[in-house]
């Protein structure tokens, strides 16, 4: 038997949420970081999480919920650590892309958790699809922040 409508549209926003951080982070770490290939795929990612967003935006009012967020208080203190590190640091490629996996791991666990739940096969479909992006991006990341490791190591 599928969850309560209340309980589906408190994972719907939980999800809605990680997907805005990830959206913003995204964002963040295409600024900081120097190499303009890598810039643009990371633009391409935050791109794709404000299509979560939305998505996920769309079933809830769907639901009759209430969608008004800006992110979560760890995405936030996560963006200014970013932030802080970055500016002390500098933003070279590995750093940028190991906060990038750091926040995709906060995503997957949130995923899985919320897809361990018994939900509606619609909105199950929508999550599971959204899991599997970010999960192919998340090992997309860790093959580019190897192929930048071997170019540092090399250096």
């Amino acid at each position: 038997m599928s969850l309560p409508n209340e309980e589906v549209l408190t994972i719907l926003k939980d999800l809605m949420e990680i997907s805005k951080d990830g959206e913003q982070g995204y964002k963040d770490a295409s600024d900081d970081i120097d190499d303009k290939e890598l810039s643009v795929i990371l633009l391409d990612y935050s791109v794709q999480r404000g299509e979560f967003v939305n998505k996920l935006r769309d079933t809830i009012q769907r639901l009759g919920g209430e969608t008004e967020l800006a992110g979560s208080i760890l995405g936030i203190l996560h963006r200014r650590w970013m932030d802080v590190k970055f500016a002390v640091a500098g933003s070279n490629s590995v750093s940028v892309l190991t906060e990038c996996l750091r926040g995709d791991t906060a995503a997957l666990e949130k995923y899985e958790i919320h897809l361990d739940q018994v939900l509606p096969d619609n909105i199950r479909s929508v999550v599971l699809n959204q899991y599997e992006i970010v999960k192919f991006n998340f090992d997309s990341i860790t093959k580019l922040l190897e192929k930048q490791s071997l170019v540092i190591a090399r250096d």
